[in-house]
């Protein structure tokens, strides 16, 4: 059997049934975020770019970079070299149970 890689559809399908952000989740990010950039450069080329499409701009580029930093951090190598899958395969925080002791008071 010969090894089929999968879509970028398929992937993202796929990513419904998994738990956090996966690999085709970011990269369909990164494609939504490109055409707003690509729309709002349209937009300088028509002449209709005043200020407030400038500013656009600056936001926009400065979601893409700061999204892909934040994924570079979070899915990204171990400074220490350990290798932890299970810590890397969701963003969803897990909460540990707290154990509260009540004291009595006496009476």
């Amino acid at each position: 059997r010969q090894f089929k890689a999968m879509t970028l559809a398929e992937d993202v399908v796929n990513s419904i049934f998994e738990r956090g952000v996966n690999q085709g989740t970011i990269r369909v990010l990164n494609y939504v975020i490109a055409a707003l950039i690509a729309s709002i450069f349209l937009a300088i080329a028509t002449g209709s770019g005043n200020i407030h499409v400038y500013i656009l701009l600056f936001l926009s580029l400065g979601l893409l970079f700061s999204v892909n930093y934040f994924v570079g951090i979070l899915y990204g190598p171990d400074p220490n070299g350990n290798d932890k899958k299970e810590e890397k395969q969701t963003a969803t925080p897990v909460h540990k149970k707290r154990s509260r002791s009540r004291s009595k008071k006496a009476d």
